[in-house]
């Protein structure tokens, strides 16, 4: 069954932040909607802990907040939290950078296992979920989240759906709904969800669909120097106030089933995620079909990917202690996962990934003030890239790791140390003439929380972690459309090994709370590509190389409370955050570094009425890696209000939002298309949350 077409769900109704079970946003915020940092549990820590109380620097979306941030892709939802960046993609395809650090290094996570698609290996490749279903999403910034990967040096983005249900729903059956629009995509989107219970046995049936046009752009869509070589005869006029071939159609669902008692619960879902759109500035290089294959591109628009996946997740937890075993978590997620880059109507590049992860953890008593887990985590990735861009051969990869994470209360401190062993090994396919490859990496975490006050706190943590090279960084060798590039790799590289500090002083009561962070990582053999000065099938040759490196910064978010009561409130915000990345064997820049970032917002609230103000400064980036292009700074401002209404025991919320109210070009130097796809120009969205 064909997702595109799955409407099976999605025409049940529209649209959804989250699952029935969530508690709605007015609620989940307080009585007057305020949302207390204090309240929200970080499922990063396997002891659930709140965010105030884990060493490493976290940000948490839920409710409101994610309400108002909710765009197409991740890495644009969370763009503009303290540290995070975006790969920027055009609106089909986006990942999460943070600190500097993408790829590989950045853990995206979806209920606490992985994606199992195929967005590390290209920015172009989508993230295999969609920000509508999402409930809530925590993000750990740093290396200090070695439950789900020792390569998770720049940090983990877990997405919690609600997908397998945790807890009975309130009522016989519960959900939601959301329709929304806009104007700079002509977006038009919707999705639902269904939560119910039998007795013990708890469901959850949700859908969603997004269709949008190409994207206006305030400007050209490439910089000043490329329009100054710009061939009208023999290219076409300049894309001006549309980013052609940036359409998108996307739809998935899921069904979920739990059994629940007092003592755990135990559940599967499975889920389809569908997506069609376009890449802007995807040019294919084709001795042989170079001329046929531009007539297609032309004919349809340009090249454009075609995903498929098909999921399957369990997940069991045991919560009747016994002996010294306090508790016991299984995740298992398996899945069929497949996209083909269009040429027109041809099939030019064919990938495939057929992945399986799970992780077991097993919570113990306290042994005198020490308590803590034990875990296991295994991997199995099956990838195979068949056609014309095939830039890597098939390969198996198998990953299996133990770890230990302990933390030690006494009074006003609080001590947290983990481990984690990693076994892993890649299989390229006999027919490549390549020879596996295994690593062991090692990686250690220390933290210490000290409460300063009334509600102050000072919390460090220092880390050593080992990454293993992936397939792309040993066997790459080909046409690489997606980053522009012939990439080579190295079979002969070695783990790569960074320590870090983190250093953060946080105050979460009183008028102002908040956090103010600085970081540290340096890196022996950090792994990245390389411009060698050649070409290949015409295109700017790569190579994957270990020098050393650092990266460091600091990031600020502060919260002034105005005023707060039952019946209103009013915050004022603060952010600020840099980061410095140097490749030190011989003092360049690493290349797309996100530049320092400034803001202010605005959140007011009465009785039914609500509104957002923000404003965000990008700094220009000058500081350039070799063959990189300056990326100029730019304002993003946007403006939201919200009416809540209630309609017998059910209520919703009407609400617009209006995004880069100045109509500026703005460029996101993380992103590899940077100088063709700038952001979109002027936008308002309009929508309707109902609850019931």
């Amino acid at each position: 069954m064909h997702f595109r077409s799955l409407s099976l769900v999605s025409t049940l109704a529209f649209a959804t932040l989250a699952s029935a079970q969530t508690i709605p946003p007015a609620a989940a915020s307080g009585e007057n909607g305020h949302l207390h940092l204090d309240d929200l549990v970080v499922t990063a820590s396997p002891l659930a802990r709140a965010a105030d109380e884990i060493s490493a620097p976290t940000s948490v979306l839920a409710a409101d907040a994610l309400a108002r941030r909710q765009q197409g892709t991740l890495g644009e939802t969370l763009a503009g939290l303290p540290g995070v960046d975006s790969t920027y993609f055009g609106p089909g395809a986006s990942r999460p950078v943070i600190r500097g650090l993408g790829g590989d290094r950045i853990r995206v996570l979806t209920g606490g296992v992985g994606t199992l698609d195929a967005s590390v290996v290209s920015p172009d490749h989508a993230v295999s979920l969609d920000p509508l279903l999402i409930e809530r999403v925590e993000v750990v910034r740093g290396p200090a989240a070695l439950l789900y990967g020792g390569g998770a040096i720049g940090g983990v983005v877990n997405v919690i759906d609600g997908r397998i249900p945790e807890i009975l729903p309130a009522g016989a059956i519960t959900g939601r709904f959301e329709l929304r629009g806009d104007t700079a995509a002509d977006e038009r989107t919707g999705a639902a969800v269904l939560t119910g219970a039998t007795g013990k046995f708890a469901w959850r049936l949700d859908g969603f669909r997004r269709e949008t046009k190409d994207i206006d752009i305030p400007d050209f869509a490439e910089t000043a120097a490329l329009l100054a070589d710009h061939d009208e005869a023999e290219e076409g006029p300049a894309a001006f106030g549309t980013l052609p071939n940036t359409a998108t159609e996307t739809s998935g669902g899921s069904f979920g089933l739990s059994y629940i008692n007092g003592k755990g619960h135990l559940g599967f879902s499975y889920s389809g995620f569908d997506s069609l759109y376009g890449v802007p500035g995807h040019e294919h290089h084709h001795e042989e079909e170079e001329a046929a294959a531009a007539e297609a591109e032309e004919e349809h628009g340009g090249v454009r990917i075609d995903l498929r996946q098909r999921r399957w997740d369990g997940h069991g937890e045991w919560l009747a202690p016994v002996g010294i075993l306090r508790a016991a978590k299984f995740q298992l997620g398996v899945a069929d996962y497949e996209h083909t880059e269009l040429e027109g109507d041809e099939i030019g590049t064919r990938f495939t990934n057929d992945a399986h992860e799970g992780r077991l953890e097993l919570l113990h008593e306290k042994i005198g003030d020490v308590e803590g887990a034990l875990g296991w985590q295994f991997s199995r990735s099956d990838f195979e890239a068949v056609g014309d861009e095939a830039f890597m051969p098939p390969s198996v990869t198998r990953n299996q790791a133990v770890f230990v994470y302990e933390e030690l209360v006494r009074g006003d401190w609080t001590a947290q140390f983990g481990a984690r062993v990693e076994r892993q090994k890649i299989t390229p396919a006999a027919s490549s003439g390549l020879a596996a490859r295994s690593h062991t990496g090692e990686t250690f975490t220390a933290g210490l929380i000290w409460r300063v006050g009334e509600g102050g706190s000072i919390a460090f943590s220092a880390s050593a972690n080992e990454r293993a090279p992936n397939a792309q960084e040993l066997y790459a060798d080909g046409p690489h459309a997606g980053t522009g590039a012939y990439e080579v790799g190295d079979p002969t590289l070695g783990v790569e090994k960074s320590r870090g500090l983190d250093l953060s002083y946080r105050v979460r009561r009183g008028p102002v709370t908040g956090e103010v962070s600085v970081f540290l990582n340096r890196f022996d053999g950090y792994i990245y590509e390389e411009a060698t000065g050649a070409e290949e099938d015409e295109l700017p040759v790569y190579a994957f190389v270990q020098r050393d490196a650092k990266l460091y910064g600091a990031e600020a978010e502060l919260v002034f409370h105005l005023h707060e009561s039952k019946e209103s409130i009013a915050d004022f915000r603060l952010l600020a955050d840099s980061v410095r990345a140097m490749n030190t064997s011989d003092n360049t820049p690493l290349p797309r570094t996100s530049p320092m970032r400034v803001g202010a917002g605005f959140d007011w609230q009465r009785g039914p009425w609500s509104a957002s103000a923000e404003w965000r400064h990008v700094m220009k980036q000058d500081r350039l890696a070799p063959n990189e292009t300056v990326s100029p700074s730019y304002n993003l401002v946007s403006l939201g209000a919200a009416w809540r209404f209630e309609s017998g025991r059910a209520h919703g919320e009407l609400f617009v939002q209006g995004r880069n109210l100045l109509d500026e070009t703005a460029r996101v130097h993380a992103s590899f298309l940077k100088d063709i796809a700038p952001l979109p120009g002027r936008n308002f969205t309009a929508g309707l949350r109902f609850f019931f």
